[in-house]
C-alpha cells in the first residue's frame, strides 16, 4: 500500500487530481494495487516551511498559478524490498507530476520503508493487512 504525502504551497482541487492521478498511474505500472496508491496533500501555512532559513511559504501571495507549487516536501512510503533505481525513478516521476520544473523550484523526497504486515486499512468492515490470513486458509509464507 503505497502512500504519497505532499505538503506544498497551495494547490488547486484540479492540480492535486491531476498529480494524485499521475502518481496513481505510475505505481500502478509498477505492481501496486491501484485501490491501495494513497496521494494525500496539504497545503502549509505562510512561514511553516523554511530551506536555508528562507521561508518558501511566502512565495504564494494569491497572485502565482495555484496549479502548480513552486515547492513540495513529499514523504513516500513503500515496500522494503523497492531498490534505488525505483526510488530515484519515483521521487522524479514526483517532481514531474508537481510540474517543479522551475530554476526556483524546491523539493524534498523522503522515503519511509514500510513492511505490508504493518499497514493496516479497511476492506469489507474489518481491519485488515497484507499479512492477514483469510479465513479458511493456514499461515501465508513467511509466518
Amino acid at each position: 500500500m503505497p502512500t504519497v504525502e505532499v505538503t506544498s504551497d497551495p494547490l488547486t482541487p484540479s492540480a492535486r487530481l491531476r498529480t494524485a492521478l499521475r502518481l496513481t498511474r505510475w505505481l500502478t505500472a509498477r505492481g501496486s494495487a491501484t485501490a491501495h496508491v494513497v496521494v494525500s496533500f496539504r497545503a502549509a501555512e505562510p512561514m511553516a516551511y523554511f530551506a536555508g532559513g528562507v521561508p518558501l511559504t511566502t512565495w504564494q501571495d494569491g497572485t502565482d498559478d495555484s496549479s502548480r507549487p513552486r515547492w513540495a516536501s513529499v514523504v513516500c512510503r513503500v515496500h522494503p524490498d523497492r531498490d534505488r533505481a525505483y526510488r530515484a525513478a519515483l521521487a522524479d516521476e514526483v517532481r514531474q507530476a508537481l510540474g517543479l520544473d522551475r530554476d526556483d523550484a524546491h523539493l524534498t523526497v523522503r522515503f519511509e520503508p514500510t513492511e505490508p504486515g504493518r499497514m493496516y486499512y479497511l476492506e469489507a468492515g474489518s481491519m485488515t493487512s497484507a499479512d492477514a490470513v483469510p479465513a479458511g486458509r493456514g499461515p501465508q509464507k513467511g509466518q
